[in-house]
């Protein structure tokens, strides 16, 4: 059971994890529309609330369940 929590195989599995996410984020992050002005304050307010939103959550999306996977394997094969 220990051969499938082992370190090599949680960095190989985390590293394809991180690379799918950042993948997806990187395709739906926000951006300003062509039709809207972007000197605009309150655009650029928004894009920069929308951008840290995008960016917090893709964040722990990426590293939240490498890191669970870390403790449960650190768990299941303590010996």
């Amino acid at each position: 059971m220990c051969k499938v929590f082992s370190f090599p195989v949680w960095l190989g599995l985390s590293l394809i994890w991180t690379g799918v996410v950042a993948y997806f984020g990187y395709t739906t992050a926000p951006h300003v529309p062509l039709d809207m002005s972007a000197s605009d304050p309150a655009t650029i307010e928004a894009l920069r609330a929308a951008t840290t939103k995008h960016a917090l959550m893709y964040g722990l999306l990426a590293a939240m369940p490498p890191a669970i996977a870390l403790i449960f394997g650190r768990v299941v094969c303590r010996g």
